[in-house]
């Protein structure tokens, strides 16, 4: 679809599947997306369902299996590669420890799986899937559009896993970009880690200020990741002008102007099997079947109150599908943008 702003594309993102597949509604199941315990309590077994929502692009922010097992890689690029989309994009994530060579390598004389999983990836491109190492793309779309990407897999540094560093790390987003798509949360922006305040304590930041300021001088129109799965939601957030951070170090508290931002992150968009009963008021149960039905959150970035001014702001998009108790609960996300026309075919072309 073009218009004076572009082409709209709708993107479709998702993370930390950890192997999972989109839950298939038996015969037998109830013929509903949303099970009512009584008339004032919901509880939904999974936000994750099939069929996923159809897309020009589909996007896996990484932690593609639990175990980094072969038989997770072949459950979740199996799941990719039936995704009603042309473009698959995918990066790793901290769990896939066998995509990282140096870390497998250093741990294991395993030779083998390194080698099934390659193929696995090498024979998923044929049905439009990529998977991307840390740097900058562009493709032209099928639909006619230019999309410009930003991968990385890499995340700070916490016990022993994949893609991890020490200190700071070299985000080099492009200004321009369209999309950075990173396995983790820059620091202060959808990167609260629950266990903290599950236990009393105050709520700590797992996210990464390097990342922050490398997203903060790039200014995307989207950035999307997961990791931290308690953190899952949205942010639409407004950047002070310059003038107001200069001289300040970029932090959520310098750099964005959180009065015109706009957060969408709450327990009533988040489907829950916890044991212990949820109260929910009857439009929460109403808006949540349909987000049900439509099988995620859909946020419109080319019109009306969600209309996103590039330059001026950046949708932050924690698309983690597993809570924290590894339960596929949460929803996708369904992001439409409106992008470029490609002017030319000489950038990657899906399928």
């Amino acid at each position: 679809m073009a218009s004076s702003a572009g082409i709209k594309t709708r993107i479709l993102i998702i993370s930390d599947t950890h192997g999972r597949q989109p839950h298939t509604k038996a015969p037998d199941d109830p013929d509903t997306d949303v099970e009512i315990a009584t008339k004032d309590i919901l509880r939904v077994a999974t936000g994750f369902r099939s069929p996923l929502p159809e897309a020009d692009v589909a996007i896996h922010c990484g932690d593609l299996t639990a175990r980094s097992s072969v038989a997770e890689f072949e459950a979740t690029f199996s799941m990719l590669r039936a995704l009603r989309a042309p473009l698959k994009l995918v990066i790793a994530g901290n769990h896939d420890r066998v995509l990282d060579s140096p870390d497998w390598d250093s741990d294991t004389d395993d030779t083998e799986t390194p080698q099934r999983v390659r193929g696995i990836i090498a024979q998923a491109r044929q049905d439009g899937v990529r998977y991307l190492v840390e740097g900058s793309y562009a493709f032209a779309l099928r639909n006619g559009a230019l999309l410009r990407v930003y991968a990385s897999p890499y995340t700070p540094s916490y016990g022993r896993w994949a893609f991890q560093y020490e200190g700071a790390h070299d985000f080099a987003i492009p200004p321009g970009v369209d999309v950075a798509m990173t396995h983790g949360p820059p620091y202060g922006i959808l990167d609260t880690a629950g266990l903290a305040q599950l236990m009393g304590l105050p709520a700590e930041h797992a996210g990464c200020p390097s990342l922050f300021r490398a997203v903060h001088r790039a200014r995307p129109r989207i950035h999307c990741f997961g990791h931290i799965h308690e953190a899952w939601g949205s942010y639409l957030a407004t950047w002070k002008p310059d003038a107001e951070v200069r001289g300040s170090v970029p932090s959520c508290e310098t750099a964005i102007d959180a009065a015109n931002s706009r957060l969408e992150t709450s327990r009533g968009l988040k489907p829950s099997s916890r044991a212990e009963k949820l109260v929910m008021t009857e439009d929460k149960v109403r808006r949540l079947a349909q987000l049900s039905r439509q099988r995620g959150v859909h946020v419109d970035l080319t019109e009306g109150e969600t209309r996103l001014e590039q330059g001026r702001q950046t949708l932050f998009v924690n698309a983690a599908i597993m809570d924290m108790g590894y339960r596929p609960t949460q929803l996708p996300w369904i992001v439409d943008l409106d992008l470029p026309r490609a002017e030319t075919q000489d950038v990657e072309m899906p399928g």
